[in-house]
């Protein structure tokens, strides 16, 4: 009887430990993506969304682990028109006439 309590108590203490390790590990690529997302993006018209690929390349993580993030992640936002472009500043990119205006000739 003994023996079955402590196998039970392993048991939920490496379940426990997993989980554990799981959401840090979610915590810090969520931060690694936002912090990169920021330093090499601006708020600019084409400048302020990225791929997930790049992303990935940029992170050095894999491309899942960077797609779990920025989904996860209330502070990185996914572009309605491309569900695979991601930033830190504005949901939908800005349009290249927007800034500058119409040119006339």
């Amino acid at each position: 009887m003994n023996e079955i309590v402590t196998g039970l108590a392993i048991a939920a203490g490496i379940g426990l430990g997993s989980l554990a390790v799981a959401r840090s590990r979610n915590v810090l690529d969520r931060r690694a993506v936002r912090k990169w997302l920021a330093e090499n993006t601006r708020d600019e018209p084409g400048k302020s969304h990225v791929g997930t690929t790049e992303l990935a390349k940029g992170v050095g993580l894999p491309e899942d682990r960077v797609r779990h993030a920025c989904i996860t992640s209330q502070k990185i936002y996914r572009a309605s028109g491309d569900a695979d472009q991601w930033s830190v500043w504005r949901k939908e990119p800005q349009s290249i006439y927007e800034k500058r205006g119409l040119l006339s000739v």
